[in-house]
Parts: structure tokens; C-alpha cells; sequence
């Protein structure tokens, strides 16, 4: 029998989420619509680049929502100033009170050369816009309204299909978008029963959701939730229950 050895990443002691500051992505799919141009693949650059890595960071400020903003880093390289430059996000329009601020300057100066060069949201050709813009299915499964799940479980039952995960909501629950049709699911592993992850109230939670973060003035930087992340923060709103033993290790094992 072939033994297997494992090396885990050790438990993470706290989970922060941070927007990036001083810019603003294309937004993702909204439901049975388009995405704007680019989207994807600004999300798919930051998620190449970052998932797995040691990232330092530096929050610079937060909004009454709780959302907090600021500075990336993978090495010296700032991931702002890396979408900026490929084209794949924009630099907010700057008041005009105390000038420019000092964190702007290098992302203007990176924007300038993105349009120069026509890259990504500033390509001059319309093929290449078009083909950069997602187009979500009417509706994602597990919806029920106009998506046929029995069909496309009938359809795909044996087959295996590329997706990438979204998010781990406990260790034999995933959330995954199938590529490259953009579907979003839930996937269960079959033939085994975790321990629970137990159940944790977060602050203003319910708010982001139902609001969609659109009245706290940050709405181009915070645009309205997908369907996906819809349910990736519903999973996260729950009354306090303790986890099982080993139930967070099991998810962070996961």
C-alpha cells in the first residue's frame, strides 16, 4: 500500500477580506446579464497571481459597512499598481480637495501606459472587448427558476468537468464556478459525514448582503453582489454554535 504524506499549511488564527484601495475592477456577472469587459479575467490575474502566496498588506481605511480598504503585496510587487498596469482595473477619479493623494501617483502613471498601449479595458479592438465579456446563464443551479438542474445533473452524471473553487464552505461542502460556462454550484463529497464548522453571527453581514454595499458611497468600488456571492456570504450568517471537534481543522483541511 502507498503511503501518502501530507504537509497541512498551519490554521490561520484570523480571516480578513480587504478591498484594494485607490481602484476600481470591472464588474463581475450580474444574473442573466453580462459582465463588463474584462472581468474575469481581472479576478482570474489577482487569483493566479495571490492564492497560495505570503501576501503582506497595509489597511489604509474603512466605511460604516465594516469593509476595509488598502495596500497588497506579493514580494515588492504591488497588486494594484500590477492590475493597473495590464489594463485590468482603473484609478478612482480624485477630488479635488489636497490634490492627488500620494498612494494614485504610480497607478496614474501605469493607467497612462495601459491606454497608450491599448491593454486590456483600453483595447482599441472590439473584437477583442467582446470576447473578454462573460455571459451568465439565465440562472445558476440550485436556483429553481428558469435553470433545469435534474437535466444538466442527467446530462453530466460520470463526466468529469473543470471548475475552480470559489470558496470552501466547510470541509465536504464547496462552492465552485464550472468553466466555462460561468454555472456556479454547490458540490457536496459524497460517503462521508464531517465534523460541524459550528455556527457564528458576523457584524452587519445581513446588511452587505441585502444592500449589496451600495449605500455607504463606495458603490463603483463595491458593486451590487453577484448570485454567487450571495450565497458564499449567506453561508456565513448563522447564530453561535461551536464547532465540532477537529471541525475547523477539517475545513481548513479542505
Amino acid at each position: 500500500m502507498e503511503i501518502m504524506k501530507i504537509t497541512m499549511v498551519e490554521m490561520p488564527l484570523e480571516v480578513k477580506s480587504l478591498m484594494l484601495s485607490s481602484i476600481i475592477a470591472p464588474r463581475l456577472l450580474q444574473q442573466g446579464g453580462t459582465d463588463e469587459p474584462f472581468a474575469w479575467e481581472s479576478k482570474e490575474f489577482v487569483r493566479r497571481l495571490l492564492i497560495g502566496q505570503e501576501i503582506t498588506f497595509q489597511e489604509e481605511y474603512s466605511i460604516p459597512s465594516g469593509r476595509k480598504f488598502g495596500m497588497v503585496y506579493c514580494g515588492e510587487k504591488n497588486i494594484a499598481c500590477l492590475l493597473v498596469a495590464a489594463g485590468l482595473a482603473k484609478v478612482k477619479e480624485q477630488g479635488q480637495k489636497g490634490g492627488l493623494s500620494p498612494y494614485v501617483v504610480e497607478p496614474l502613471s501605469l493607467e497612462g501606459f495601459a491606454k497608450d498601449q491599448g491593454l486590456g479595458r483600453w483595447s482599441k479592438d472590439p473584437i477583442t472587448i467582446e470576447e473578454s465579456i462573460g455571459d451568465l446563464p439565465p440562472s445558476t443551479i440550485g436556483d429553481g427558476r428558469s435553470f433545469e438542474a435534474k437535466g444538466f445533473v442527467a446530462e453530466n452524471k460520470g463526466k468529469s468537468l473543470e471548475a475552480i473553487v470559489e470558496h470552501v464552505r466547510d470541509e465536504s461542502a464547496i462552492c465552485v464556478h464550472l468553466t466555462p460556462n460561468f454555472l456556479f454550484v454547490q458540490v457536496y463529497v459524497a460517503g462521508l459525514q464531517a465534523p460541524s464548522i459550528g455556527r457564528r453571527a458576523i457584524p452587519n453581514a445581513k446588511a452587505e448582503v441585502v444592500g449589496n454595499g451600495e449605500a455607504s458611497g463606495e458603490a463603483s468600488a463595491t458593486p451590487a453582489l453577484t448570485a454567487a456571492q450571495k450565497l458564499v456570504a449567506l453561508a456565513d450568517i448563522y447564530s453561535d454554535i461551536p464547532p465540532d471537534k477537529f471541525g475547523e481543522e477539517a475545513k481548513h483541511f479542505t
